[in-house]
């Protein structure tokens, strides 16, 4: 059966017929199952789970000219089970990022993969890999979630106990189309132009090495943990701005792009849903609609205007999620800029862990956080994913005692070291803004006194200067 693709499928489809061999788009969500398992049961769960979810059972292929999305039968996901052995972590480190990089086949194969990695009877690793034009990470969650469900429903001797599905993937297409050829798509349209007019579509951050004439989407990952005085002071702080922690770090997000690059007008992009998203209907598929965010920031302006800017654009922006920000280059009348992923080239991406669902506490509480779901004991292993979409991507994923950071990056750009220090600097700033939100965001000094030192030694030959030898260490 031949199925339209949404505008956000269209735009990954497109990516992929560029770099076919590249895992940047493949979204993981990885568990330790320590319990006894029925092998044949949880192989059977995956069956009954791919037929509930036509997007798992899913070709994505071109046909006169267009891409479509060809729903088969069946036959195209199976678990796929391998005994490793007794290894050690990063021997299974290594056997999970193997599947995680290994590239999808759109057009003939499916585009998600279950794969258990057997330690011993009773501890095993499920690698659950899906190509972001089959699914979004919530969706991943949901279909997950699903499996498990059936898992334990098979092994009691029963059948899952699904509510029944009202709608597919195929609804949520039929009502993007159906905004987009209403009056609205037009207003919508307006408001995103007037937001964008005149903006940059280049953030010209000081890299490493030049910028290669075709993006070729590699990447790497720095994680860090936020220090306990950044997270107890992140609710008091965003509170007096009144705006939410997420908004206040990507406010602050945007004075670090500001201080690295110069520029003082640049766009970046913050990672949203659209509220035509099926989810709430037990439904997976690809939601993800990332709006564009403006900074202005000239040489005067402080933290609490940054912050204060950024709050607003992300109100409104959000109200006018809905418009597809794959269309947003063409109704400005923009040429991609070669070598770029289009209108900006950051992302900035956060995640609240909450009274969440039990799989969704999990992924959000990062590697080794454990909960009891469907009879079995789960823990999250975590991995690397997604990286090397943008130049830099900021995730952010905050409970109430702590704030779990990466930054992802193009490695054709960015070495390891620059990307620790760009780290680093973010909690400067971070720091800086919560002891003087009105201070100017051009006036903190962003070298310490080693880096200073470093400086002062390589520009001289000498390295017995310090940063007091030339006046203090501001």
């Amino acid at each position: 059966m031949e199925r339209a693709l949404s505008v956000g499928q269209e735009a990954l489809w497109f990516i992929n017929r560029m770099a076919p061999d590249s895992s940047a788009y493949n979204v993981v969500y990885t568990i330790g199952l320590h319990h006894r398992l029925d092998v044949p049961a949880l192989s059977r769960a995956v069956r009954l789970t791919a037929q509930r979810h036509d997007v798992l059972r899913s070709a994505f292929t071109e046909i006169d000219g267009m891409p479509r999305r060809v729903v088969r039968e069946g036959g195209l996901l199976d678990l796929e089970v391998r005994d490793v052995g007794d290894v050690g972590e990063d021997v299974l480190t290594a056997l999970v990022r193997t599947e995680v990089t290994r590239p999808f086949d759109l057009p003939s194969g499916a585009p998600a993969r279950l794969v258990l990695l057997r330690r011993g009877p009773d501890d095993a690793l499920l690698v659950f890999v899906a190509h972001h034009i089959a699914l979004d990470g919530p969706s991943q969650v949901l279909v997950l979630q699903d499996l498990l469900d059936a898992y334990q429903a098979l092994r009691e001797g029963g059948s899952p106990d699904w509510s029944p599905l009202k709608v597919t993937y195929d609804e949520f297409v039929t009502a993007e189309r159906r905004l987009l050829d209403s009056p609205r798509a037009a207003a919508l349209a307006a408001y995103w132009r007037e937001l964008c007019e005149g903006a940059p579509t280049v953030l010209d951050l000081p890299t490493d090495r030049p910028r290669p004439g075709r993006q070729r989407l590699r990447g790497a990952t720095h994680v860090f943990q936020m220090p306990e005085d950044i997270v107890a002071g992140l609710v008091p702080a965003s509170r007096a701005h009144r705006t939410t922690p997420a908004r206040y770090l990507i406010g602050l997000f945007q004075s670090l792009l500001h201080r690295y690059s110069g520029q003082r007008d640049f766009l970046i992009g913050c990672a949203a849903t659209s509220t035509m998203g099926l989810n709430r209907l037990g439904v997976a598929g690809y939601f993800v609609n990332s709006i564009p965010l403006r900074t202005r920031c000239g040489p005067q302006v402080t933290f609490r205007e940054l912050v204060a800017d950024a709050n607003e654009q992300l109100r409104e922006g959000m109200a006018r999620v809905d418009y597809p920000s794959a269309l947003l280059p063409k109704a400005l009348g923009l040429p991609r800029a070669s070598g770029t992923s289009g209108l900006f080239q950051v992302l900035a991406t956060t995640m609240t862990a909450g009274r969440q669902a039990p799989l969704f506490a999990l992924a959000a509480g990062g590697h080794g956080t454990t909960v009891d779901y469907a009879g079995l004991r789960l823990s999250c292993f975590d991995v690397p994913q997604q990286e090397g979409q943008f130049d830099v991507t900021l995730e952010l994923v905050r409970d109430r005692t702590s704030i779990r950071c990466a930054l992802k990056y193009d490695t054709d750009l960015f070495d390891p070291g620059t990307i620790a220090r760009l780290a680093v600097h973010y909690r400067l700033l971070i720091r800086a803004a919560r002891d003087d939100p009105d201070a100017p965001v051009a006036g903190v000094a962003l070298l310490d006194d080693t880096e200073r030192a470093r400086l002062l030694a390589f520009a001289t030959g000498r390295s017995d200067l310090t940063a007091a030898s030339y006046g203090g260490t501001r």
